[in-house]
């Protein structure tokens, strides 16, 4: 009975994690997704196999993208098009890959199913949302990972060839994204477990071969720069590893002392496994997962590289680092599992598994209003595309330093977008609909500053209003309409409000706060007076308008609202 109800429970968290990615995901390409859309452009015009291989295997962001590449080539050649949300069909895929991994460890322990159900509710839930919900990232991140939870389930065969397919594995990985080179070292220390001298020394050969493949015709990006102190790399370093807790305030406190306690237990496991080298034991004890642990050291390898080279930014933990913050939370707890059999109690399993609901339900809570707003940011952008052929999502510059492609990419179809939302002739008629029923509310700016050094734009300038109702509940969008007066061009914001309290949001089943909070990139607009009004698109589609009198203004590179 229990094993029954254990697996309705996974069904559900996991397809409510399937929908969640389908339903937030957009068929649009979104900053780094650009170089999918060079790579195709430029390889199916007439080149050589050489110039074939030279885009292929191109750096950029310092990362050689050579399996999302051939993916959005191979997507191409069999649609006639990139479709960007079939890229994040196939990351949804990868995560229930690494979830099974995460089962088949499980299962070595012989305990009921139940005691299973932590992981799924650390695992699939949307807080590493760039993974999940960014193609090129997602495709990155996801893939690197799949790679390297086979070869680690490949190296645990004692087989030639299950060898040499784990090294495959590890030179794909090197060639998904810039940290699959660190697999390599990651299964050095699952032979230097079991004291297989003789197949650590090879890895570690076909990773210095992998390197200097990767190497050839490197450029580096602007990523990498020396950090500001120690104290900031050890802070960005734990608290990569716990940034599970990252739902919790104080943020980085509960991470850093969350990643602190489970790199403790780890290097205790691994401390035990050192011991075989005196007490002249060839295997490390029964009860340590050698398996999990391999996964665990990829992850702090990378948490060490990303932190040192990063930490010049500030804080590190982003959303797209958080794949592996949830992976080490699972890990931590199957290896407590196995390790400590007093654990296996039903009372501890319970105690476990409410803890991980909870962690579950605060980070859907917490990123959903982020995901939404980035789900509204793109459909605004495929209006804008479709009438003005601008994005606003990204900054102008990286629009015209793409256009070279772009235009080209879209004329191909190598870019087909879904219709917009709303099309032009509505907008214009819905603003020509409310003129003289224009209401006025009250418009202010509110400045964020970045933080971030040796970046361009250090404040981020928002329009806010704090009264304004939605008229749709749910998962709706709102946009900020905007025409110009000169002009006549017409853009769509994205101007979704903050969300509302968790008892606001069970108790009344209302989403968002009252007024919206659009950002408008200054740089991107052409000098105007804009007239301005609020789109209301619930999630069945039906849409509300109210014309503002106020008056957005945008001269040389400033913003004022005329009330």
């Amino acid at each position: 009975m229990l094993k029954h109800i254990a697996l309705v429970i996974i069904g559900l968290v996991v397809a409510l994690f399937l929908l969640y990615n389908y339903f937030f995901s957009v068929d649009f390409p979104f900053q780094d997704d650009l170089v999918l859309v060079n790579f195709v452009n430029e390889v199916t015009n007439d080149v050589t196999v050489v110039e074939f291989f030279q885009n292929l295997f191109r750096t950029d962001n310092d990362h050689k993208v050579v399996i999302p590449r051939l993916i959005a080539l191979i997507n191409y050649l069999l649609t006639g098009h990139l479709n960007f949300k079939t890229f994040i069909g196939l990351v949804s895929i990868n995560l229930l890959f690494i979830l099974y991994f995460l089962f088949l460890q499980f299962r070595k322990l012989g305990l009921p199913l139940y005691y299973f159900l932590p992981v799924p509710f650390l695992f699939l839930q949307p807080q590493y949302y760039e993974v999940s919900l960014w193609a090129i990232n997602g495709m990155q991140h996801s893939f690197l990972t799949v790679f390297l939870v086979t070869a680690i389930l490949l190296v645990s065969r004692p087989s030639k060839l299950a060898y040499f397919g784990a090294i495959l594995c590890c030179f794909l990985a090197t060639f998904t994204h810039g940290n699959g080179i660190l697999s390599f070292p990651a299964l050095i220390f699952y032979f230097l477990c079991y004291q297989n001298f003789r197949k650590a020394i090879g890895m570690g050969v076909f990773m210095l071969i992998a390197l200097g493949i990767y190497l050839g015709g490197y450029e580096s990006g602007q990523a990498a720069h020396l950090p500001p102190g120690i104290d900031v790399v050890l802070g960005n370093f734990l608290g990569f590893i716990g940034a599970n807790m990252l739902i919790w305030s104080p943020k980085l406190v509960f991470s850093v002392l969350w990643g602190g306690l489970i790199l403790l237990f780890a290097g205790f496991l691994v401390y035990k496994i050192a011991l075989t080298y005196i007490g002249g034991a060839r295997k490390a004890d029964s009860r340590i997962n050698v398996e999990l642990l391999t996964l665990f050291c990829f992850i702090v390898i990378t948490s060490l590289v990303i932190a040192f080279i990063r930490s010049w930014m500030g804080s590190t933990l982003a959303s797209r680092f958080q794949l592996y913050a949830a992976l080490s939370s699972c890990i931590l707890y199957l290896l407590l599992l196995g390790y400590f059999p007093r654990l296996r109690k039903n009372y501890v399993v319970l105690v476990f598994g409410m803890l991980s609901v909870l962690t579950w339900g605060q980070s859907y809570y917490e990123y959903t209003g982020t995901v939404s707003r980035r789900k509204t940011t793109y459909l605004a952008d495929i209006y804008n595309w479709d009438t003005n052929r601008k994005l606003l999502s990204v900054d102008k510059s990286l629009q015209q330093n793409a256009a070279f492609y772009l235009n080209p990419a879209f004329q191909k179809g190598i870019l087909d977008f879904p219709p917009p939302i709303v099309s032009k002739l509505a907008v214009d008629s819905l603003l020509a609909s409310g003129r003289g029923k224009e209401v006025s509310i009250p418009i202010f700016f509110e400045k964020i500053p970045m933080n971030i050094p040796a970046i361009e734009i250090d404040t981020l300038e928002f329009l806010r209003n704090d009264t304004f109702a939605h008229v749709s509940n749910g998962f709706s969008q709102q946009f900020l309409v905007l025409r110009g007066q000169k002009s006549r061009e017409s853009f769509l914001v994205e101007a979704n409000a903050k969300t509302q309290s968790r008892r606001v949001l069970l108790t009344q089943g209302e989403f968002y706060k009252d007024g919206f909070l659009a950002y408008v990139r200054k740089n991107n607009f052409p000098d105007d007076r804009y007239e301005m009004g609020l789109l209301d698109v619930s999630s069945q589609g039906d849409g509300h308008f109210q014309r503002l009198s106020n008056v957005l203004v945008i001269q040389d590179r400033k913003l004022s609202v005329d009330q």
